[in-house]
């Protein structure tokens, strides 16, 4: 038997209360291990757990998504990014290209400052990195270059874990309620009732 199977070899969360939290989650046991190691290494608090949980299942979808997806329509471009593509014309030249269109929408900013970054740096992770400039100040913080030499890593339970907390612990304020939380992670208050819902679950899991 693996040690990870064994409930007291963790320390802030085991496999079974993962699988609670997130019961889409496809491996509960290695995103445990990486969770129980990064919420010591970043000292995520107690009352804090459930919200970070909460918010990563949602960002993630109980973490079968960590990379963010870049393939929209024509008509969609132009619904998310009016500014950038005001019709069809402009809309259709990055249109189901994911590479063209986050050079396009991210270059030149977020700290991404050569070309291609925008690519490079895309959204990745439980709560999705973007921007050179996360990254680097992910990479300082975990004091390796890991995320930004081999951006992919974070699609990885033990890096993405710890991507996730330090965003967390760097963005949210402690004790933050369901709306600021979202706020400071989304940018909005996008999927609010599944975000409450779920946090409500993970509240009842942890305690």
């Amino acid at each position: 038997m693996s040690i990870y199977e064994n409930a007291e070899t963790y320390r802030h969360i085991t496999p079974e209360q993962l699988a609670a939290c997130m019961p889409g989650c496809p491996n509960p046991t290695r995103w445990a291990v990486a969770f129980d190691d990064a919420i010591e290494f970043f000292d995520v608090r107690r009352d804090d757990r459930a919200m970070l949980f909460a918010q990563v299942g949602h960002e993630s979808r109980d973490l079968n998504t960590l990379e963010e997806n870049l393939s929209y329509s024509a008509r969609r471009l132009m619904q998310v990014w009016p500014s950038r593509f005001p019709n069809d014309r402009i809309a259709s030249q990055y249109a189901r290209n994911p590479e063209a269109l986050a050079n396009n929408v991210y270059g030149g900013r977020m700290g991404n400052d050569k070309d291609g970054d925008g690519w490079l740096f895309r959204g990745r992770g439980p709560i999705q990195l973007t921007g050179r400039y996360n990254y680097t100040r992910f990479a300082d913080a975990i004091n390796s270059r890991e995320p930004v030499l081999y951006p992919d890593s974070l699609l990885e339970p033990g890096i993405g874990a710890l991507a996730a907390c330090w965003f967390y612990v760097t963005n949210v304020p402690v004790g933050a309620d369901i709306v600021t939380a979202t706020r400071r992670i989304n940018g909005g208050t996008n999927g609010l009732d599944d975000r409450q819902r779920r946090y409500e679950r993970c509240i009842e899991v942890l305690g």
